[in-house]
């Protein structure tokens, strides 16, 4: 049978041992969640601030493009509305007229 004994000179760790590698993540930052697994067996993740950072960048990022796809329906269905002659009611225009008052007054 065919295995790997190492990689780039550096051992194995023996079964029943924690390799250590490169120190302790949390000594170096002190800005990490550490949880251990249900089982209790040890394992780590340990997930940075800035890892944080870019998963709420990519949430804004999210919520951005989903509001302007929203805001484009909108403005399709207003644009169609205007061309099937919705608006031209005075009533509609009288109300539109109130409302842009309140951002020229």
């Amino acid at each position: 049978m065919v295995g790997i004994e190492g990689l780039s000179g550096v051992p194995d760790p023996q079964q029943g041992q924690i390799a250590k590698v490169r120190g302790d993540r949390r000594a170096d930052t002190g800005k990490q969640d550490v949880r251990e697994t249900a089982a209790g067996e040890g394992d780590r993740v340990a997930i940075s601030s800035e890892a944080k950072a870019a998963v709420e960048v990519m949430r804004i990022l999210q919520t951005t493009r989903e509001a302007t796809e929203a805001r484009l329906e909108k403005v399709a269905a207003a644009r169609e509305r205007i061309a099937n002659g919705e608006y031209k009611n005075p009533d509609v225009v009288r109300k539109v007229a109130e409302r842009l008052m309140k951002y020229l007054a």
